[in-house]
């Protein structure tokens, strides 16, 4: 039988040579592995010096077990205090302890309760040895002495009472490990709250005979047709028990439920086992703004320290606020969302998981509800063009056209602190480049013979509006009726996904483009069309490589063709040698002296425009933007270019990609 320890000390302290620490019961503080094994130590020394010290071998003993010391140790470490501390209180609390669930155990904690009934060590085993036994008294009896002795943090108490309140009207609740379940037995018994759920601890039931007995009790069938595990008992209960509702407790261990982890919904700190869809949500909502007591997660009212048992617990809160963030978002609830940010971002503070949920609030596009909007969903999948199995990207950049849609959508709504947000940022410009700016970027209606600067690419844009914006249109693509496919997710690109698509691989081996071989063309120079050219197959690695006509082996390297005319739009010299731009007499070598309309240049090989000059494209990293812009020169325009921006630029656009999720 797996031992139950929960070891309560209210231990005094002697002068000591090493920085040896009171042992405190796992339901008032945790601490790391290393920690304890060096309080093992520690207090080791101090029972050479101070043999008869029973308090200081309580310690020891204490320290070792939370130090998981194998079981040869421990046993050493009685018989040590057996000739050291013969007959003494600690004596009888560490036989019992090392005895586990055993009647042996109850009987060596009972006689050191009656001689000492106001220390607190004997507590906690008691009450579960009562449990063990199905004495509803007695277990009352000693949750009311931890209760009175202030043996488990007001934090965990908390925490427990909202475990409790995840749970529906007369449930089965799932636990594992003594210091989550003492405090739920304990607001079952001293407060009377919640007496109704029927609380199952796992480790309990490896004893055949309580688990007969607790099931029996509780009008539980259960049929061992095999070896007992505990994965196979949690997979088991709920289909052999049809009509009755099994939560598991979110301290369980993943392997002790992952085959049923697809049944699983997480409702607040527990997880309902189910069947069928739940929507649970409206669960979450409910439990976290009606049920939960929040108050001691953003305030602490005792000043306890970073080890206390309560917030040690407190990650597990995350998760059911992640779920409930993101419907406030969806439907609106501005307010809710950033005061529920509030509360993650002081668990996250408080329990070290700052960069996980920063990682999530920094890449959660706020407050932007559905409503059905003017989107050409037909033509947003016209444009794509695949990259790699479920990988597409859009044939342009997104264009001032199809940005202003979004920011028309934001107005329409009454979404004002969203449109202020991402709109275009023009804070870097004074006039008159300021009013030319507010006219590049217009919400301009096109027509044949004036579309203005509408299929120009949209710049002057944070990277968190371009996030935005990709979900705003994942949105409205998934719920349309027009789509091509059932669901999708709109992104900006991953730098090995920008890159494989800059280069326009057919039929890619993977995402990675340094593993993709190419078949390019050698020609003479000068005859670069000619058709009695070489081919040959090279690592797209190469570093010749650096445009997206490099198929054409005597163009690879250079952004000009052979008639001396740009096949981009970059920061070039004012010397004309193009004879078509020489004749229209434009002052730009390349045409343009800043940004161009998209789809003026070739495509690449799988029909996307623009994958170097014009502006530099966003990737997922934020400040990082790939293939150069019309203010890059050629050689910081290629396919491998990663350029860098801090803020809004007229040179940074973005590009969206799509990653189908279900076809």
């Amino acid at each position: 039988m797996k031992r139950l320890l929960i070891l309560l000390l209210a231990l005094p302290l002697v002068g000591m040579s090493l920085p040896a620490e009171r042992i405190l019961p796992k339901t008032l503080e945790i601490k790391t592995l290393a920690w304890y094994g060096d309080q093992a130590k520690a207090w080791e020394m101090e029972t050479a010096t101070s043999v008869a010290n029973a308090s200081a071998w309580l310690n020891y003993y204490t320290a070792s077990v939370f130090a998981q010391q194998p079981p040869q140790k421990l046993t050493e470490i009685i018989h040590q205090m057996e000739m050291s501390v013969p007959n003494s209180f600690e004596l009888l609390v560490v036989k019992g302890w090392n005895k586990g669930l055993t009647s042996e155990a109850q009987t060596l904690l009972k006689t050191a309760y009656a001689r000492n009934p106001e220390r607190p060590e004997t507590y906690a085993l008691l009450q579960l040895l009562s449990e063990f036994e199905l004495d509803h008294s007695g277990r009352s009896q000693f949750s009311d002495r931890l209760l009175k002795g202030t043996q488990v943090s007001s934090s965990l108490l908390n925490y427990s009472y909202n475990v409790l309140q995840s749970v529906e009207p007369s449930s089965i609740l799932i636990t594992e490990g003594e210091n989550t379940t003492i405090p739920l037995y304990m607001l079952q018994d001293a407060y009377g709250i919640r007496k109704d759920v029927c609380i199952i601890n796992l480790e309990m039931l490896n004893d055949a005979n309580y688990l007969q007995r607790k099931f029996k009790a509780a009008n539980i069938t259960y049929t061992n047709s095999g070896p007992w595990n505990v994965s196979a008992l949690c997979a088991m209960l709920p289909k052999e028990n049809v009509g009755k509702k099994f939560y598991y407790a979110l301290t369980i261990p993943k392997e002790n439920v992952h085959s049923i982890k697809e049944y699983l919904y997480v409702v607040g700190l527990a997880s309902l086992h189910s069947l069928t869809n739940v929507d649970n949500i409206s669960q979450i909502r409910k439990n976290l703004e009606k049920e939960f007591l929040m108050d001691y997660l953003l305030v602490d009212f005792n000043g306890k320290s970073s080890h206390d048992a309560g917030k040690q617990f407190s990650p597990n809160y995350l998760l059911p606020m992640i779920l409930l963030y993101e419907s406030y978002i969806k439907e609106g609830s501005i307010k809710k969302a950033r005061e529920l940010k509030k509360v993650m971002e002081k668990i996250a503070q408080d329990t070290g998981n700052e960069s996980i949920i920063a990682r999530f609030l920094d890449n959660a596009p706020e407050g932007i509800p559905y409503y059905p909007s003017k989107v050409n969903i037909k033509s947003v999948d016209d444009g794509f063009r695949q990259v790699y199995q479920t990988i597409y990207a859009f044939d342009t950049e997104v264009t001032n056209e199809q940005y202003n849609l979004f920011l028309n959508y934001l107005k329409d709504h009454n979404l004002t602190d969203l449109y202020e947000k991402y709109k275009f940022d023009y804070s870097e410009y004074s006039e008159p480049t300021l009013s030319l700016m507010k006219g590049y970027s217009s919400n301009h209606i096109p027509t044949k013979k004036n579309k203005g600067f509408s299929t120009y690419p949209a710049v002057n844009l944070s990277y968190e509006a371009a996030v935005a914006y990709c979900d705003w249109l994942t949105e409205q693509y998934n719920r349309s009726t027009e789509h091509k496919f059932k669901k999708v997710k709109f992104r900006l690109p991953s730098l090995n996904e920008w890159q494989l698509a800059a280069a326009a691989i057919k039929n890619p081996t993977s995402l990675n483009p340094n593993e993709q071989k190419v078949e390019v063309r050698i020609t003479p120079p000068g005859k670069e069309f000619d058709k009695n050219h070489e081919k040959r197959m090279v690592s797209l690695s190469d570093a010749d490589i650096l445009y997206p006509w490099f198929r054409y082996y005597g163009l690879r390297n250079s952004p000009i063709n052979s008639r001396g005319c740009y096949l981009g739009n970059f920061k070039v010299s004012d010397q004309i040698t193009c004879p078509g731009i020489q004749k229209v007499g434009l002052g730009a070598a390349d045409g343009f002296f800043a940004m161009s309309a998209t789809k003026v240049y070739f495509p690449n090989d799988i029909g996307l425009y623009d994958v170097v000059g014009n502006v530099a494209e966003m990737i997922q990293e934020k400040g990082k933007a790939c293939g150069g812009s019309w203010n890059h020169v050629p050689e910081e325009s290629t396919i491998k270019s990663i350029n860098s921006y801090t803020k809004p630029d007229a040179a940074v656009g973005f590009r969206i990609f799509m990653e189908v999720i279900e076809k």
